[in-house]
């Protein structure tokens, strides 16, 4: 049976869908309003061996998993590679279907993952929520104290978000009007704390379907949200090796080279999900706190003694932390201190 390869351009109003054969030659092309029943209908017309390209968007992770029981391989593309489609002088959602079954069908684009679990996908958003929850409060902890030294009103510590400093501070103010927007951004804060508490519940209540969650938090400086974060993020441990992990949290070396002579110093790669670095550097401070001495701490002072370098050994310890969490999950393995500093070279 010949394979079908069906680019699309899904859209929340209108999906447009284009059908290529083997030979390149264009099988068919429709257009119709976005829906389930519609998404899996314009899949299946073609039989068992159909391939599905579309490009990473807010509707991705529903039309993957949508299609995933009716295609023999569905795949999501990176839009920042697929320059012939971003930046083509006839731009169109039939247009951009053309040139996606095309690209699929000489296999010529960057894939991004997606989970085909549902109860993942939806640990992500809820871990997502949290982390936005989280950033929303402290912007209006810092949007409060700026209110408060635009009249000259200057703040020193959390006092000024308690019971007693904020009648203190309000009561400094000479303008009842600044008084009054005050005691509102003060009920914007309680509003936005209360979110983040009720969005982090969520969280740690769905993290009793994922166990290893339990596991990573025998890790020195990883805490329950850390460990929801590395799952909701990583999604699969078998989607990385080492160094594809690395880039993924934005830890990643770019060096660059031709003909074996460098063009430049190395760097860190910022592609990549800052919040998997972000978390990295979290445990890393967790671990470095910890009273008791454990094997990340052993650990960054071995690679302080090899490179001389404290920026240099910390990386190379957050780089360790991730690949440990990883394949503590692939492997189904506890953490212990040996296993983390291994054999010794």
């Amino acid at each position: 049976m010949e394979t079908v390869y069906v680019g699309m351009d899904v859209g929340s109003k209108v999906t447009a869908v284009a059908a290529r054969g083997e030979n390149g030659e264009v099988v068919e092309r429709l257009t119709f309003r976005t829906s389930r029943e519609s998404l899996v209908e314009s899949v299946t017309r073609y039989g068992e061996d159909v391939r599905v390209l579309f490009e990473e968007g807010e509707l991705a992770g529903w039309a993957y998993r949508t299609l995933l029981p009716h295609a023999r391989e569905v795949i999501v593309c990176d839009p920042k590679r697929n320059a012939w489609v971003a930046k083509g002088k006839s731009k169109s959602d039939k247009v951009d279907a053309d040139k996606l079954s095309e690209l699929l069908r000489i296999n010529s684009f960057a894939t991004i993952y997606h989970t085909p679990r549902e109860e993942m996908a939806a640990f992500k958003i809820s871990v997502q929520r949290y982390e936005e929850a989280t950033k929303r409060a402290a912007r209006q902890m810092v949007q409060v104290k700026a209110l408060f030294r635009a009249q000259g009103v200057f703040t020193e510590g959390k006092r000024v978000y308690g019971a007693e400093g904020r009648i203190e501070h309000v009561g400094r103010l000479k303008d009842p009007f600044m008084q009054e927007i005050l005691v509102q951004e003060y009920d914007l804060l309680d509003y936005l704390s209360r979110k983040k508490v009720q969005a982090g519940s969520q969280v740690m209540r769905m993290s009793l379907n994922f166990p290893v969650i339990e596991h990573f938090k025998r890790i020195p400086g990883v805490g329950p949200v850390l460990a929801a974060r590395f799952v909701a993020y990583v999604l699969d441990p078998n989607r990385f090796n080492k160094r594809g992990l690395w880039k993924f949290s934005c830890l990643g070396i770019v060096n660059r080279s031709s003909d074996g002579v460098s063009l430049g110093r190395q760097y860190l790669d910022k592609a990549g999900v800052s919040a998997m670095k972000d978390l990295s550097r979290k445990a890393f401070d967790g671990a470095m706190r910890t009273k008791k001495t454990n094997g990340i701490q052993i650990f960054l002072k071995r690679s302080y003694r090899n490179c001389g370098d404290y920026d240099h050994a910390r990386l190379s310890t957050q780089r360790k932390i991730l690949s440990m969490m990883n394949a503590m999950w692939r492997d189904g393995t506890d953490y212990s201190d040996e296993m983390f500093l291994g054999p010794r070279a």
